[in-house]
């Protein structure tokens, strides 16, 4: 009888830490229409990049650059795509504020492997930067909230605009010789905020999403930099059509 009421225990905590485990927020994939910003989005996932708990992204390193020849970085001014529909939770004020700490974020971080300018200076690096989307969406059912009074609770709080919402943000960019203009790496993103809205009309707050926004930098900038050091070379590759929208 002891060990019957020890399984059912362990097997009791094993769900609990389970329906925890579902309930971290989880980084979106990137596999969504693309905006135009690059003027080639094949090949995609060419090169393996850590995935972090909020981040998810595809990578690319232009077949036989050296990334070892660049010492100097430039932070283009980073974009906002129009396509991102602003309404109580999306705000301009919102998007500006995570353009201007992501911009300054990513100037800071290059700084720790190149010297970062607004002038190229020798052999250089432009990081072009877009924001292409910020959505936020219900968050994911807690494994509780599959049984049926779990759901009836749920559907109510959907209804009144109560549920948590994640905060969803999709960024494409690209790593640009100066001299030649040639991409020489490129990357898209997608990330969940670490925290999460309170209900529909709780607007963004760079608060929410910025743990997120410096492991995505930290994850490109360390890619780089691996691959600079290692003098990493993608030789299989093979540069397809552009693939561009036009709205």
């Amino acid at each position: 009888m002891l060990v019957r009421i020890r399984l059912m225990l362990a097997a009791f905590t094993l769900v609990l830490l389970s329906g925890c485990a579902l309930f971290a927020p989880k980084a979106p994939g990137v596999d969504r229409p693309y905006t135009g910003f690059m003027q080639n989005y094949r090949p995609l996932n060419t090169v393996e990049v850590e995935e972090r708990e909020f981040v998810a992204s595809k990578a690319w390193i232009a077949p036989s650059v050296n990334l070892s020849a660049y010492r100097t970085a430039i932070v283009e001014p980073i974009r906002i795509e129009h396509g991102i529909n602003r309404d109580r939770q999306v705000t301009n004020k919102a998007l500006k504020d995570i353009r201007r700490y992501m911009a300054q974020a990513m100037s800071n971080k290059l700084q720790e492997y190149y010297r970062v300018s607004d002038q190229p200076y020798g052999k250089t690096l432009k990081a072009r930067v877009a924001i292409t989307g910020v959505e936020t969406k219900d968050e994911a059912l807690r494994f509780y909230e599959f049984l049926p009074a779990g759901l009836a609770i749920t559907g109510i709080a959907k209804a009144i605009g109560v549920r948590d919402e994640e905060i969803y943000i999709f960024v494409e960019a690209e790593f640009v010789d100066a001299d030649t203009d040639e991409v020489v790496a490129k990357t898209l993103v997608g990330m969940v905020g670490q925290e999460r809205l309170e209900n529909k009309w709780e607007e963004i707050t760079l608060a929410k999403v910025q743990s997120s926004i410096d492991q995505w930098i930290n994850q490109q900038v360390v890619a780089l930099k691996e691959a600079k050091t290692h003098n990493l070379i993608v030789s299989n590759t093979t540069n397809a059509d552009s693939e561009r929208n036009i709205d």
